[in-house]
């Protein structure tokens, strides 16, 4: 989705609704009728507190496999600048063969098909302190 969009659709909520709770509150009372959620004002007030939301960023991990684990469902890879990382692969991963010819691919399960030296590009989770990165998918490169 692009930004822009994103933006349009964040400033008209922000302009619509204070205008919706002000036309329901000067609304006139309907007569005897049973009230539904639907019928029921609402009215936005700013928090007092800063409100933090966080989300689960993924990272993109490029680099050239040093080892594999396949009993475990990890591997490392080092990038350019020399640093190794850990990874781990689930069920959920999926995992892509990419080959030259743009059209050509092939999706797999799992890493038994990874040795040493393919190029890869790993779409991750952070782990925890200590715990391997998790991965959401996989690109290894055939060419």
């Amino acid at each position: 989705m692009r930004i822009k969009t994103l933006f349009t659709g964040f400033c008209c909520g922000i302009i619509l609704a204070p205008a919706m709770a002000l036309a329901a509150d000067s609304a006139p009372a309907a007569k005897a009728e049973k009230q539904t959620v639907a019928d029921t004002p609402f009215v936005i007030v700013a928090p007092s507190e800063e409100i933090v939301v966080t989300f689960p960023l993924f990272f993109v991990e490029r680099g050239v496999v040093e080892s594999v684990d396949v009993k475990n469902g990890t591997f490392t890879i080092k990038d350019k600048q020399g640093q190794v990382s850990t990874i781990k692969v689930t069920d959920n991963t999926l995992i892509e063969n990419v080959y030259a010819d743009i059209f050509t691919w092939e999706t797999k399960k799992g890493i038994n098909d990874l040795k040493k030296g393919d190029k890869i590009r790993a779409r991750v989770f952070p782990g925890d302190d200590g715990q391997p990165a998790s991965a959401i998918s996989l690109d290894v490169y055939k060419f």
